[in-house]
């Protein structure tokens, strides 16, 4: 997490080398729920290994403000419910200081690249190898998680052939 109540992080749309994602391990699966899009989102993250977290999340770019707790399983599953179609599931792969986030249902194929900085103006160190980098889409909305789970499962589906066409990610 970034310092503080921020979330300090830059996004890249990125293609992933096939073999790589036998080399990247289980990773960890995630299933987010939205019961609030837009800003502030409000979300229920189940597969986190210190147990679910509710994310208030608000702001856009680098820097955003983020406050999380963990919260019981019965919550976390009243509020996945409250969340009804808001929901996204993604599989996370920790390399070095990066996370490669593998969507999966409808949004399979799409791929993004996460850092988590300390400061706004670190660094980037390069990609992981076999992970080809698109575009940044730090502050492209359309590529935050919020943004995602509240589009129809058909919509979904057409964002990541517009994206990868066939050639796949």
């Amino acid at each position: 997490m970034g310092q503080g109540p921020f979330e300090i992080e830059r996004r890249y749309l990125v293609r992933v080398v096939a073999g790589l994602w036998g080399r990247l391990g289980e990773g960890h699966a995630f299933r987010q729920g939205y019961v609030r899009t837009g800003d502030p989102s409000v979300r229920i993250r189940v597969g986190e290994p210190r147990g679910p977290v509710l994310t208030l999340k608000s702001g856009k770019g680098v820097r955003r403000t983020e406050v999380e707790t963990v919260v019981p399983q019965e919550v976390a599953e009243g509020l996945l419910e409250a969340s009804g179609k808001r929901i996204i599931e993604k599989v996370r792969y920790p390399v070095g200081p990066w996370e490669v986030d593998r969507f999966e249902g409808p949004l399979e194929g799409l791929t993004l690249l996460e850092i988590e900085l300390t400061h706004e103006d670190d660094i980037i160190p390069p990609p992981p190898e076999g992970v080809e980098v698109m575009r940044e889409v730090t502050d492209d909305k359309h590529f935050t998680s919020s943004y995602l789970a509240r589009m129809k499962k058909k919509e979904q589906k057409q964002l990541v052939q517009e994206l990868y066409g066939k050639r796949g990610r």
